[in-house]
C-alpha cells in the first residue's frame, strides 16, 4: 500500500470523520461545487463540512482552482489511478461516477 492509499484509508475509514468525508467526496466525483452548496447538498451543518474540506484539501485529497470566497472543490487529479478511491466512488462494478476529469 504506498503512503498516498495509507492517507486515504486514515482520513476514510480508521478515522471517526470518515463516513462524511466519504459523503463528501462522493458528491464531489459527480458534481465539484463550493461549500455552501455541499452542506446543503448533504443536510450537514456547514461548519462541519467546511473543517472536513479543510482537511481534505491540506492533505491534496481535494483541491481548488481559485481560494476565496465561493471556491469550488474538485477532487484531486493525482487520485484518477488509486484503486482505493475509485472503489469508494465506484458504482459497484469498479466504474467510477465522476462525469469529467480535470
Amino acid at each position: 500500500m504506498d503512503s498516498k492509499t495509507r492517507l486515504l484509508y486514515w482520513l476514510l475509514n480508521a478515522s471517526k470523520g470518515g463516513p462524511t468525508r466519504v459523503r463528501i467526496l462522493r458528491v464531489l466525483g459527480s458534481t465539484p461545487m463550493n461549500t455552501r452548496k455541499l452542506a446543503q447538498e448533504l443536510g450537514m451543518d456547514y461548519k462541519t463540512v467546511q473543517a472536513h474540506v479543510e482537511l481534505l484539501v491540506e492533505n491534496g485529497i481535494i483541491y481548488t482552482p481559485k481560494k476565496g470566497y465561493g471556491s469550488v472543490y474538485f477532487i484531486s487529479p493525482e487520485l484518477d489511478d488509486n484503486e482505493f478511491i475509485k472503489e469508494i466512488l465506484g458504482d459497484g462494478n469498479g466504474n467510477k461516477k465522476r462525469k469529467g476529469k480535470k
